[in-house]
């Protein structure tokens, strides 16, 4: 569905899982997103930053709410991210969107976040979003899919939100074909040691 509705998000086109049926794919101005009723988390979003979007007078405004696209029942809320600990941590980042008023709003949808340890959402996540931004400015242009790793022992917050064990981020630079792949336990990292997480598409593949 994100190839067809919004497919200006996507290089390759979007990823594809392996069971539809308790998931929805959400097209916004400034990224894509498949949503897992199982999970009431993202299992992955898709964005295309370009450098000419990353200059513009919007800052940000913390608008955290729900969903109104997602059935009430399978959305997560506020009320889970109370006392949890845990962070409401953008998938799609907020910074990434100065450009518009509105991609910036829709970055604050809850089907954005993820619970995300604050020593990884304010520590190496951060980091790695602004060489994203970074890249893209040198480049002209990257294509990032970013996502989240459940296990079975995966902990439960809330209304039965699930906390990923690990989150994850693609990079393409669409102009030389390469891309960089970074994987993290969802907890507090150093971001000095950021080498550390480099890993491969066909490895996320296969854990996902």
């Amino acid at each position: 569905p994100i190839d067809d509705h919004c497919p200006q998000h996507v290089y390759y086109g979007a990823p594809q899982i392996t069971q539809e049926g308790n998931n929805q794919y959400i097209c916004r101005i400034g990224y894509a997103l498949n949503y897992s009723y199982q999970t009431k988390t993202v299992i992955f979003v898709v964005e295309h930053i370009k450098k000419q979007n990353l200059v513009g007078g919007n800052k940000r405004k913390d608008d955290f709410r729900e969903d109104p696209t997602v059935p009430q029942q399978f959305r997560s809320t506020l009320k889970d991210y109370q006392g949890s600990g845990y962070d409401r941590g953008h998938v799609a980042p907020a910074a990434n969107f100065p450009y518009s008023p509105q991609a910036m709003s829709e970055s604050f949808y809850l089907t954005n976040m993820i619970p995300q340890d604050p020593g990884n959402n304010r520590g190496i996540w951060k980091y790695v979003e602004e060489y994203t931004r970074f890249w893209a400015d040198a480049y002209g242009e990257v294509y990032v899919v970013s996502g989240v790793i459940n296990t079975s022992n995966a902990k439960r917050m809330g209304n039965n939100v699930i906390v990923p064990d690990y989150v994850w981020k693609i990079v393409i630079d669409p102009s030389k074909n390469r891309s960089v792949t970074f994987l993290f336990p969802n907890q507090k990292l150093d971001a000095k040691e950021l080498d550390k997480y480099v890993t491969t598409i066909a490895e996320i593949e296969k854990l996902t």
